[in-house]
């Protein structure tokens, strides 16, 4: 925190409690509890009153930040240690530059990409987020149906409220995340369950050996904010744990690739890696039969590394050299964005934290409005850019100081 703030935290007649929940609450809190919200400009800190108001997604950030309690929208923004790797995450795609190119038919753009054999409409992809009840009551139910209207592939979280029965039900093109555990009868299960429900493929969890350090997580638990209403009472059931009768743990920090390989062996599904960062374990990606990898580090909820996922991103794609899919995520904010990445040479994207304040802010149709935000800014990036599909972006469209 600043000078300025200490004093205030320190204040006789503020306590540390008080001025921390009242920062929280602005969405302006910084330093150890994680860089709380993005730091915007006019009009984006002008005063959302409705869903009509919205004209970006920091308008959203703004509108959770204001009609969520502190504890929500903190698992919302949340970030591990100083937040430094989630503030690396954005501050790359906004030292990044595009280069457009001049004089190209740019009257009909494709925004399609093939993935798995499957065509989808958009590369923009809705990330795994669980818990979705604690930001909004209908949860992942609203954010399947805005997926499935705005026409949006969907990861359901394995820690999602609501099943991945549920999910499917509303007609949402899905995949399903998958989090390491030590009993694979269980991670086979939802395996199982996951395919039955027409989902396109598994998304395997990788970057989580030990929990985060959630500082500010913590310090909810032994201060509570009071006075502040939540969007919904508790958190609702996990709804993909309910049908197994064997132990159910998360975590396993004993995997290893050939864990992995053996695994990959028994799924029908195709395995996509979630949470490579590096050659090196791109290469292992490779040698252990892994179908495709999400570049990313959990968007700084993790492990500190301080490293962005865009800056990180030309590497795997290198090493991998096109025989698999390769998705990014972390710090993602405008459609021009998501142009820096595939130029990068991503072949989609994912987000969470945009679509999570959208949720929280306004519910199905907060989700929907940041699909349709960053699509339009992704078309028009393109049409601006000079690439009227998404093979003809390349390195050669971006620059970096």
């Amino acid at each position: 925190m600043s000078d300025k703030a200490d004093a205030a935290g320190s204040s006789d007649h503020t306590s540390r409690r008080t001025f921390t929940g009242g920062l929280l609450a602005s969405g302006v809190a910084g330093g150890w509890l994680g860089a709380v919200g993005d730091a915007v400009a006019l009009p984006q800190r002008a005063r959302i009153e409705s869903l009509d108001d919205v004209l970006n997604i920091a308008h959203l950030d703004q509108a959770a930040s204001r009609r969520l309690s502190a504890e929500a929208y903190h698992f919302i923004v949340g970030a591990s240690d100083d937040g430094l790797t989630k503030q690396a995450n954005r501050l790359a795609y906004q030292q990044t530059k595009i280069r457009p190119r001049r004089l190209v038919d740019v009257s009909t753009i494709d925004t399609s990409v093939e993935l798995f054999g499957r065509l989808y409409a958009s590369p923009i992809i809705l990330a795994p987020a669980g818990n979705q009840q604690l930001v909004h009551a209908e949860g992942e139910l609203a954010t399947a149906r805005a997926a499935a209207r705005k026409d949006h592939l969907m990861v359901v979280g394995q820690m999602s409220n609501f099943s991945i029965e549920e999910v499917a039900a509303t007609g949402v093109a899905s995949w399903f995340q998958l989090y390491p555990s030590a009993n694979r009868e269980f991670m086979l299960h939802l395996a199982a369950r996951a395919q039955a429900a027409g989902c396109g493929a598994l998304v395997l969890t990788i970057d989580g050996p030990s929990r985060g350090n959630h500082e500010a997580a913590r310090w909810f638990r032994s201060h509570p904010v009071k006075g502040q209403a939540k969007a919904t009472g508790a958190p609702g059931k996990l709804g993909n744990f309910e049908d197994f009768a064997g132990p159910k743990g998360i975590g396993d920090p004993a995997l290893d690739w050939e864990a992995v390989a053996a695994l990959r062996k028994q799924l029908e599904l195709p395995l996509v890696l979630k949470g490579i960062v590096t050659r090196e374990d791109a290469r292992l990606c490779r040698k252990h039969g892994v179908d495709g990898v999400v570049v990313s580090n959990h968007g700084g909820r993790q492990e500190g590394n301080g490293r962005a996922t865009l800056d990180v991103l030309p590497e795997v794609v290198d090493e991998l050299g096109g025989r698999m899919p390769v998705l990014v995520d972390g710090g993602i904010r405008r459609g021009s964005d998501v142009f820096k990445a595939l130029a990068y040479g991503a072949d989609a994207v994912c987000i969470g934290r945009p679509y999570l304040w959208g949720l929280g802010a306004f519910g199905q149709p907060g989700v929907e409005k940041c699909l349709r935000i960053l699509s339009a800014e992704f078309e028009r990036t393109l049409r601006y850019a000079g690439t009227p599909s998404l093979a003809d972006i390349s390195p050669q469209h971006v620059w970096r100081d």
